[in-house]
């Protein structure tokens, strides 16, 4: 946390950070000296075992370096007894009042001003020093010996999708090793102050890449409390649009180091608390696949034998430790007798006692490692746990390794992925090496990069990455660790607003395992109570939680009361404003709200809302081109817009963004000329939060004899669950399918029969045809229909309905088509704010496709269908659909078979 100028510091306090940092660097005499000190004036005794000296990883990290641990068999993992000490925190940006200024900033680029940058020169002020991004970068900055450092990064040209370029990690590292030389000069620069141009998107979605250069100003701004040091990201490609903000940003009192401009509008992290909402567990008996990238060793093996014991997957661990080291006379030695075993060795095989100590270190891990497999082997099953020695940072070698899980799974997909691996070299700038500095960095961004080319178009069907507190914070002396962290947040975002179940989750300091479990850290930060030790059960059931929630919030963070309370020091008032609800981004006034299906609202609660809808065949007339088994009947697939526009008159200002567990009940049809049907639509509010409010819709009717005597009382007639935010989701993006092997089939709805005939408006789709991968249709909407009837429609409707019909392209006993009608659908969600009339208007091409290639309906097997852009982009997404068959037609002849009853069919 940072305040220019208010002398604001690390969680620790500046002078507790220093001695941290001194502490953990210190040869092992001077910290035992450091424990003993400790000890004497009141700390905890403990009986203490000095390791191999080295850098220790900062909270959250998971150690890839050796320490000596006796290797065992892990406990069975026991739900926490006591309440939570860390409480769950979701991070997301929001909008935030800009300073006042009683007059106009001062130029971004004042006298004495170093500029480090990957843009073009030309666009640069003639008087700043431009640093060059090469070998001479130290020398440049201690002969200029600047006032000012400007960073300037241009991400417009960065690819999103591969991870960050070896061209901007290089200016990475030039920005490390520009913070470094100026440690040197007699006095540091008065302000540092990183702009990330193209860093955001009006949908207010980071750029991946922008994490790495926020992460890093977090924690130098901790370093250099007498400096102002602040990221600016924003969404503009060009330094002159830019440039009033972020020079604005360079001398306002800050909350926290890093500010967002998006769509005009400046934007804060806010870390609110949410405790999330698990979906319940299911048994299944589907083969489950878990990939874990590091986890052999500490937090990560804890972790993975708590979700064996629950799941029993199918186990791939990819670490760096390699096993064919370890001997079973190796594994009973001790260090002392390791050491002089290899120390008085004769010929090649003799070390010094510095290579038998890393030699030891190696062991340990190794055997450890071993250790830990064989415990998740005994829960999972033979065979069922596969080790891949592998570096993490060596693309063509995670290549190899994924090949072979990806090979091994058949084509299927991987189900989760945990991205653990990481290191830590904990050192302020000044004392930092940039190798070290590269080497904590790397091995977070370089592995997540490689694991994302690696799977390529089959990526895992979730993803989880182990970030750290020190991500949304900063430390001191983590400018490496906090970069790559941030990272992690940025890139989870970004990967969730496409499509992806990612999240990236912040650990904090674990008690029990890890670095926090050293004797040495437990004696120090007992003393400092800045930080809370979280004991195993806990942060078991906190992973375990996330893994569970119904949707994954693509970033959180963990921490409890000694964070809070060091962060209100530290900044005051950033707790209040993460606790603070944002307004919707653009409020919709009342006389906005959708009504095609809205004639009056009956009831009215803060929590609840019934709207009443009359349905007849003069005002609907639509209808009339939706016939089934010869009634009027409005299409199931139009559910969603009925429940979208009762939950938008329930919450004003939000938009429908997913709609879930869709369930058809019956029929909702106009059966008479004359006759009128009058519908009642519920809404109840699950939640309101920050980021969503969640609504629950039910559509019923009475059910009337002839004469008008009431029989049924409120039969329901559809159900859902809305999600709406602030927002429109940005779009996923999809390959577009070849039509190598696909053949023409007639959309079965289009052939004259008494089950289901659609006419007018409903013929929606044309070139429907199957295809090796399952089937497609291309989107033709009719345009005049359309604004006739659906022009205020929020949901693209008929849209819908003509891809949930391409599912049903089938052959059965030759040239049979199923008729069939939805029942249940899991999951739509929409992108990008599309309906049937901006569509038709803007004559935006769509492809229709559905997946796998063999589907039954009438299952409850995965099944998806989407409608794509020509560009690539999702409008709108179908998962797990089911449906009833009415009856076939056939391919060739036209001709109608009703389907045959269950007698029917066992007579046959």
């Amino acid at each position: 946390m940072s305040a220019p100028r208010q002398g604001s510091t690390t969680l620790l306090g500046a002078e507790g950070a220093r001695e941290l940092i001194a502490f953990l660097t210190a040869p092992a005499p001077s910290r035992t000296a450091v424990i003993e000190r400790a000890v004497q004036e009141g700390g905890p005794v403990h009986r203490l075992r000095l390791r191999h000296p080295q850098a220790a990883p900062a909270a959250g990290a998971q150690e890839t370096e050796a320490t000596e641990t006796e290797a065992k068999e892990p406990a069975a993992p026991a739900r926490p007894t006591e309440p939570h000490l860390l409480d769950r925190h979701v991070l997301r940006l929001a909008p935030a009042p800009r300073p006042a200024r009683a007059e106009g900033p001062p130029p971004l680029f004042p006298p004495g001003t170093a500029v480090l940058t990957n843009l073009d020169a030309s666009q640069l002020p003639g008087d700043s020093t431009v640093l060059q991004d090469d070998e001479a970068i130290e020398a440049e900055v201690l002969r200029a010996r600047p006032r000012h450092v400007r960073v300037l990064v241009d991400l417009s040209c960065e690819d999103k999708d591969t991870g960050p370029s070896e061209r901007l990690l290089r200016l990475h590292d030039s920005l490390f090793r520009t913070a470094k030389a100026c440690t040197e000069l007699p006095e540091r620069p008065e302000s540092f102050v990183v702009l990330v141009l193209g860093g955001i998107d009006a949908a207010r979605v980071p750029h991946p890449c922008s994490g790495l250069f926020t992460g890093f100003a977090k924690s130098l701004a901790l370093e250099w409390p007498d400096s102002s040091v602040v990221a600016v990201v924003h969404e503009a490609a060009d330094l002159a649009s830019a440039e009033a903000d972020t020079a604005a940003e360079a001398v306002a009192e800050q909350l926290l180091p890093v500010v967002s401009f998006a769509g005009g509008t400046r934007l804060l992290w806010q870390a609110a608390p949410e405790p999330g909402e698990s979906r319940p567990q299911q048994s299944s008996t589907a083969e489950h696949t878990v990939v874990a990238a590091g986890g052999g060793r500490g937090i990560g093996a804890e972790l993975l034998i708590a979700l064996a014991r629950r799941e029993r997957p199918r186990l791939h661990v990819i670490g760096s430790t390699r096993l064919d080291t370890v001997t079973e006379a190796d594994v009973l030695l001790t260090r002392k007798d390791f050491i002089r075993t290899r120390t008085t060795a004769t010929g090649s095989g003799r070390l010094t006692v510095r290579e038998a100590n890393a030699a030891f270190d190696r062991l340990s891990a190794a055997r450890e490692v071993k250790a830990n497999l064989t415990a998740l082997e005994e829960i999972c099953g033979a065979g069922r746990v596969t080790y891949h020695a592998c570096d993490l940072r060596d693309r063509a070698a995670v290549d190899a390794v994924v090949g072979q899980i990806t090979d091994a799974q058949g084509g299927n997909r991987v189900d989760l992925l945990l991205n653990i691996a990481g290191t830590n070299r904990a050192a302020s700038v000044d004392q930092k090496s940039l190798g070290d500095f590269r080497t904590v960095r790397d091995l977070k961004v370089r592995t997540y990069a490689n694991l994302k080319a690696a799977f390529g178009s089959g990526q895992p069907s979730r993803w989880c990455n182990f970030g750290s507190f020190v991500g949304f914070t900063g430390q001191t002396g983590e400018t490496d660790y906090g970069a790559a962290n941030d990272y992690f947040n940025t890139a989870a975002l970004y990967s969730s607003s496409r499509g992806a179940r990612e999240f990236t989750i912040g650990w904090t300091l674990w008690r029990d395992v890890g670095l926090g479990a050293t004797p040495i850290m437990r004696t120090f930060l007992a003393k400092s109570a800045q930080f809370t030790a979280m004991p195993t059960a806990e942060g078991i059931d906190h992973f375990l939680h996330e893994l569970d929630q119904a949707e994954h919030t693509p970033v959180t963070v963990l921490f409890g009361d000694p964070e809070r309370a060091a962060i209100e020091a530290a900044v005051p008032g950033y707790l209040d404003f993460c606790r603070t609800t944002p307004e919707p981004r653009v409020p919709a006034p009342a006389h906005a709200l959708p009504d095609f299906f809205v004639d009056d609202i009956v009831d009215r609660g803060p929590d609840r809302l019934t709207v009443v809808r009359t349905f007849n065949q003069d005002r609907d007339a639509y209808l009339h081109e939706h016939v089934v088994n010869g009634f009027p009947t409005l299409p199931g697939t139009f559910v969603p817009e009925l429940a979208a526009q009762a939950a938008m008159h329930l919450v004003p200002g939000r938009v429908p963004v997913v709609f879930e567990d869709i369930r058809l009940d019956s029929f909702l049809r106009v059966y008479k000329q004359g006759r009128d049907e009058t519908k009642r639509i519920k809404a109840h509010l699950v939640s309101h939060g920050p980021q969503e409010s969640v609504v629950d819709i039910e559509v019923t009717g009475d059910v009337l004899a002839p004469g008008g005597r009431l029989l049924v009382k409120d039969r329901r007639h559809f159900s859902a669950r809305v999600r709406l935010r602030d927002e429109h989701v940005a779009p996923p993006r999809w390959d577009h399918w070849d039509d190598q092997g696909a053949e023409r089939m007639a959309d079965p709805y289009h052939v004259p029969n008494p089950a289901v005939l659609l006419s007018g408006v409903f013929v929606s789709t044309a070139d429907t045809r199957t295809h090796p991968n399952g089937r497609r249709a291309r989107y033709v909407p009719d345009r005049p229909g359309i604004e006739r009837w659906f022009s205020s429609l929020v949901v693209p409707s008929v849209l819908l309905d003509g891809l949930a019909r391409v599912s049903v392209l089938d052959r059965s006993e030759g040239d049979w088509t199923p008729l069939a009608v939805p029942r249940t659908i899991r999951r739509i969600d929409l992108y990008g704010g599309h309906t049937d009339a901006s569509l038709a208007a803007a004559g935006t091409g769509v492809e229709l496709y559905s997946l796998p290639s063999r589907l039954d309906l009438e299952s409850e097997e995965d099944n998806r269908a989407l409608a794509v852009t020509a560009a690539g982009d999702v409008v709108l997404q179908i998962k797990d659909m089911t449906g009833v068959v009415l009856g076939h037609v056939n391919q060739s002849t036209g001709e109608y078979r009703e389907r045959r009853r269950p007698a029917e069919e066992a007579a046959a």
